[in-house]
């Protein structure tokens, strides 16, 4: 089983020190070019690595220095059609992560016409598209001419993760993003986790859940407003209505689906407070069983998970949701009550709960 893309310290601190360029070696190497004389023929490589970094993580890379290194190369005799064409495609990325999409098509359009097969072309088209099909559309005329096509594999995965086609975009990201630099990882690494946790859904999630769906901890009003997106568990106390999520929240919270009732909306869930919202929605008002825990372990006076006490307020939430598999001990024994939950493990023990039986 795969598990969802880590990047490596040493990037995430070079990000976080502002660095914008990447050892060429983490990039596809698929062109080689004829550069004039006195010109590093890793220098496009690195100049890659920097805008890929950049687009992840805004900011991190200086677009003016590379939009100016760029033009200095440009003017450089070359009769290399493909190093023109990469130089021109990369100028069109700089200019579209400037916000200028006019210079950015016009510098497309050379790039295509010096050399159709330039794989950084592609995707550069395909972001100026104006929809997701468009995109996705774009990527596959471009897949059958462009060189390599690790680049354009993992694009396609974003384009179709958009589109709702799940286990394609899965199939789409593992083919590539193996292939290519951590700063790859980095800009996909997000989506394809996104993908790899929604593989076994029924159906795409909404516009409203997708929100909140990151390896970023949950709000616990968004715990509210992708129950009611996903499922029909919020119908008994919304009618079937569509409620905003606000006016949910605080009339879960009244109901004691979230123990603090001085709770702020954006305050960010943990692990206890995933259990007992599921719970409470597993129990559907049932006392006896919502509290079944405290009466079968009462008697024996201790908890059988070291960190969830007998007498918490979370303790039968904590032992229900884990006895019926919704979520699952972090190490075998200890449930981690205070660690967060992120959006994208709430949808999945979400869809378990709400088709528990």
């Amino acid at each position: 089983m795969k598990r969802p893309l880590r990047i490596a310290a040493a990037l995430a601190a070079a990000v976080a020190a502002g660095f914008a360029a990447a050892s060429c070696a983490s990039i596809q190497r698929d062109v080689y070019y004829d550069a004039p004389a006195g010109e590093d023929p890793a220098e496009l490589a690195e100049i890659e690595s920097s805008l890929v970094l950049s687009r992840a993580v805004p900011g991190a890379g200086d677009l003016a220095a590379a939009r100016s290194r760029l033009a200095e190369l440009a003017a450089a005799p070359s009769s290399d059609s493909a190093r023109s064409a990469r130089i021109l495609a990369l100028s069109a990325e700089a200019a579209l992560q400037s916000g200028d999409r006019a210079a950015a098509a016009r510098l497309l359009a050379g790039a295509k016409a010096a050399y159709q097969g330039d794989e950084v072309a592609a995707v550069v088209e395909s972001r100026l598209a104006a929809s997701p099909a468009e995109r996705l559309a774009a990527l596959q005329r471009s897949s059958a001419v462009a060189d390599g096509g690790y680049r354009v594999a993992a694009e396609t995965g974003s384009a179709l993760l958009a589109l709702g086609r799940i286990r394609e975009a899965l199939v789409a990201f593992d083919a590539s993003l193996p292939k290519l630099g951590e700063e790859y990882a980095l800009l996909f690494g997000d989506e394809r986790d996104r993908a790899w946790s929604l593989r076994d859904a029924e159906s795409a999630p909404s516009a409203d859940a997708s929100a909140y769906l990151t390896r970023e901890p949950i709000t616990l009003l968004g715990m509210a407003a992708v129950a009611q997106s996903e499922t029909t568990a919020m119908d008994r106390v919304t009618g079937g209505a569509p409620w905003a999520a606000g006016v949910l929240f605080e009339r879960l919270k009244a109901a004691g689906w979230y123990l603090d009732q001085g709770a702020d909306a954006k305050a960010a869930a943990t692990r206890k407070d995933a259990a007992l919202f599921l719970w409470t929605m597993m129990s559907r008002g049932d006392r006896a069983m919502a509290a079944r825990y405290t009466a079968r372990y009462a008697s024996r006076g201790r908890s059988p998970v070291p960190d969830v006490p007998l007498g918490s307020p979370y303790f039968d939430a904590a032992l229900g949701v884990v006895e019926e598999g919704v979520m699952a001990l972090v190490d075998g024994s200890a449930f981690n009550p205070d660690g967060p939950a992120s959006g994208l493990e709430f949808y999945g023990w979400l869809l378990a709960a709400a088709a528990w039986r």
